[in-house]
């Protein structure tokens, strides 16, 4: 098994590409690529399915905060398309879900899995769908008074 840390030579997924301008949810997204590039490590290792289940705890918490904070600035906002955004939220945090499952049955394609379902969520939802709201939300916080960035 290879001792060395090789997370410095995975290329880090988050870009400016993925900025929406507005700071909440871009330092969330952040986080989300953060724990992506943590799975990227993992397929450089010989042992790594035991550290699975942290990422997995982290996923949960962290769809928690930002799926909560999304949903009520596009609520505030009158975000466009907003119940078709909470369904996908709903199918992120069920796959969630099904991540823990695999997990505790000791499923042996579980990171790439994981690493599959995470892939299309920033290039799809991230990169495409969060977009629908960002007018909406950042005229929202002008009017309101609050920080954009």
């Amino acid at each position: 098994m290879n001792t060395t840390d090789d997370s410095s030579k995975i290329k880090k997924t988050w870009n400016s590409g993925y900025l929406l301008n507005i700071s909440m949810i871009d330092k969330q997204h952040a986080k989300f690529f953060e724990l992506f590039d943590k799975l990227l490590t993992f397929t450089k290792k010989e042992e790594f399915y035991e550290d699975l289940e942290p990422v997995i705890t982290e996923l949960e918490k962290y769809t928690k905060i930002h799926f909560q904070t999304e949903e009520a600035l596009m609520r505030k906002a009158h975000s466009p398309d907003f119940e078709n955004h909470i369904i996908q939220h709903f199918i992120f945090n069920k796959k969630v879900e099904e991540f823990r499952i695999a997990y505790s049955y000791k499923n042996s394609v579980l990171l790439e899995q994981m690493i599959s379902f995470m892939r299309k969520w920033f290039m799809v939802h991230i990169a495409d769908v969060d977009g629908k709201y960002v007018d909406s939300i950042q005229k929202f916080m002008i009017e309101t008074g609050r920080d954009k960035k």
